[in-house]
């Protein structure tokens, strides 16, 4: 079995999920990070016992046998530092979102086509347990006609030391932070977006930290997201979906901690009503969705194979999304997606 040697770029929140995740794998391994912040970067690499660098150039140059790049580091330099992951040769795994803005995931796109990379965005709820139940089920035909559906992400305010997320030309708060991960996944169940229509307000930061955005879809379905960093003191980091169908309806509700790190004593249900039969409580089996992810990818480049399930053209639909989101919440006005920048 390859053992794969990671280097962890970013030592923020994020990574540690990361680094538990990593933990769980048999073929991992932590062999670097780095960190713009010394501190932050000298205080990971002790806890995972490898060395740190200040950048990720002077990472891969000094380490050429690292095998993957995860990038967990602010989202306006994503396309950057795939960029020199591309001209490295070093497969790559990237937070969520790849970037804010259409151009700049566009340019991330260029860089992992052209350098032909394994390249995946971590879009951790696609394989998260009770949505990749959703998944199935809308796979297999389960739902039937899909008459609506409703996704909601809601928290308190994300401080740890992180002000770059509440910059609206670096983080975008909430609705780049927090629904894109919403986006994402109804893309993954219903394609692309025909028209977006958002209500929304900012908070002290100046970007949008409540928004409910009503979108149709191409193949007819139809659906609203919400989302909100301005949950008062001791809510939960909550996530929840429900999908309503002319044969099944499925309502999914996950809560946990502060933020998502904060796992431990989680509760998830999973309720399923189908035409003419007693309802149905699932238990989706709690297994570490980060661990599945990184072992997906992992699992590509054993096959020799680009990741399937999060494609590069997937990330700029749902960016254009967003994007379309935040024009709708400005002009108070539905935004066609087909005249949309593309």
């Amino acid at each position: 079995m390859k053992q794969y040697r990671i280097a962890q770029i970013g030592c923020g929140m994020i990574s540690r999920s990361h680094f538990q995740a990593i933990a769980m794998l048999d073929n991992a391994h932590v062999a670097a990070v780095a960190d713009i912040v010394p501190e932050k970067a000298r205080k990971a690499g002790e806890s995972q016992g490898c060395p740190s660098f200040a950048s990720l150039r002077e990472l891969l140059q000094s380490m050429p046998d690292i095998d993957v790049c995860l990038l967990a580091t602010p989202t306006h330099t994503h396309a950057d530092l795939v960029e020199i992951c591309a001209a490295f040769g070093k497969p790559t795994i990237c937070e969520k979102p790849p970037e804010l803005r259409i151009p700049d995931v566009k340019r991330l796109r260029s860089a992992v086509v052209s350098s032909g990379i394994p390249y995946m965005t971590a879009q951790v709820v696609r394989f998260w347990p009770g949505y990749t139940e959703l998944k199935r089920m809308m796979a297999d035909g389960e739902f039937g006609n899909i008459y609506m559906s409703y996704f909601s992400r809601c928290s308190q305010l994300q401080r740890w030391d992180n002000d770059w997320l509440f910059d609206p030309e670096k983080g975008g708060g909430a609705m780049f932070d927090m629904m894109v991960h919403d986006i994402d996944f109804m893309h993954h169940l219903f394609g692309p977006a025909k028209k977006v229509y958002a209500v929304a307000s900012k908070d002290h930061t100046d970007c949008y930290a409540n928004v409910f955005a009503s979108i149709e879809y191409k193949n007819g379905a139809k659906g609203v997201a919400e989302t909100s960093f301005t949950m008062q003191s001791g809510y939960p980091f909550t996530m929840s979906a429900k999908i309503m169908g002319s044969r099944a309806t499925a309502e999914f509700v996950y809560r946990a901690g502060f933020d998502i790190n904060h796992r431990d004593g989680a509760t998830c249900t999973l309720d399923i009503y189908r035409a003419g039969r007693e309802p149905e409580r699932a238990s989706p089996s709690q297994y570490n969705a980060y661990a599945a992810e990184i072992a997906y990818f992992l699992d590509c480049l054993d096959k020799g194979i680009q990741p399937a399930i999060v494609m590069p053209e997937e990330n700029v639909e749902v960016v254009r999304v967003v994007n379309a989101i935040e024009r709708s919440a400005i002009a108070g006005l539905p935004v066609d997606m087909d005249a949309f920048d593309r």
